[in-house]
């Protein structure tokens, strides 16, 4: 594959385009995005966040340098700044920003640094997911065959591994970006994952007065509706089992209190139960309202959010 490249910084315009960072998010494998929340920054719906002042940010783009020499000591290979963005020479906007190159190879290295309590991310071969399909995505676009990523963990633990380009994997990759830029593009929303629901508190944050009906009328709509009508159904009755299970919990724990009475607890070969007293803050907001009415004021704030409420439409209830 023939391999663009350029000069020009777009690094201010991440919405523009798919780099490596964004790749794990659109494949539904990044514990920090989903391909909604992506899809929000790349549209500009919601604000991309501010990593500017972010000091961990900061500090590992300090360190870059840092740990691409650290590597070259290591290992005996030796690495230079990639002077150029890449692009995918069929879709430009796939974007590969390579911290460096390995000298006289067609290999490249990925920089990164992490906290001391993130070592197990990093034990024996592992290297968490979201960083080796950053890598290959980056072997992909650049035409490479060998990828290394280097980590200093906590400032104190260094460790270095390396992964090879697997053209299937890629493929994969770049057919699931495609897909993803579509949405982009038609300004459509790609399917939600069960942890967005603060995205679509921050997406549809207020509501209109316009009630949607969702009535058979033809076979289509049929569909729709009993669809819908399921799915509700089935919420019902996972709430109450929830619910059900909770009565259960409630009325164990209350058992077991009454067994450890005013004792600090029992043990058991396999369990050790406590029940300790400990303390908490609790403020008086409404003693406080009523002898500090202006201070109060000053200092309250009034949040909006919405609730989803079900209940019987009593309207089509049959009498």
């Amino acid at each position: 594959m023939a391999v663009n490249t350029v000069t020009k910084d777009v690094t201010q315009n991440r919405h523009e385009y798919i780099g490596g960072s964004d790749i794990a998010a659109i494949m539904g494998m990044s514990r920090w995005k989903t391909p909604l929340k992506l899809w929000t920054e790349k549209t500009q719906k919601l604000p991309a966040p501010d990593l500017s002042n972010v000091e961990a940010v900061e500090m590992g783009t300090r360190l870059e340098q840092f740990v691409a020499d650290l590597f070259s000591v290591k290992t005996g290979k030796s690495v230079r700044r990639a002077p150029k963005v890449y692009w995918h020479p069929d879709y430009p906007y796939m974007v590969a920003h390579v911290d460096r190159l390995v000298t006289g190879t067609d290999e490249l290295l990925e920089c990164k640094t992490c906290s001391v309590f993130k070592k197990d991310e990093w034990e024996n071969d592992d290297i968490p997911q979201e960083y080796i399909l950053q890598l290959m995505w980056y072997l992909g676009i650049t035409g490479r065959k060998i990828g290394h990523i280097a980590v200093l963990i906590g400032g104190q633990s260094f460790k270095y591994k390396q992964i090879e380009f697997d053209q299937e994997l890629f493929d994969q990759m770049v057919e699931a970006a495609k897909e993803f830029w579509e949405h982009v593009q038609n300004d459509t929303p790609p399917k939600i994952m069960a942890n967005d629901d603060e995205t679509l508190k921050e997406l549809y944050g207020e509501h209109n007065d316009f009630m949607i009906e969702l009535f058979p009328e033809d076979e289509k709509s049929t569909e729709a509706t009993m669809a819908f009508e399921e799915k509700v159904a089935y919420l019902q009755e996972i709430k109450n089992h929830i619910k059900s299970l909770q009565d259960e919990q409630k009325e164990i724990e209350t058992g077991i209190k009454d067994i450890i009475k005013d004792n600090l607890g029992i043990k058991t070969p396999k369990y050790v139960v406590t029940w300790k007293s400990q303390n908490t803050t609790k403020f008086d907001t409404k003693s406080f309202k009523e002898t500090h009415s202006d201070l109060y004021e000053e200092f309250s704030t009034i949040s909006s959010y919405r609730v989803m409420r079900i209940s019987k439409n009593k309207e089509s209830e049959v009498a």
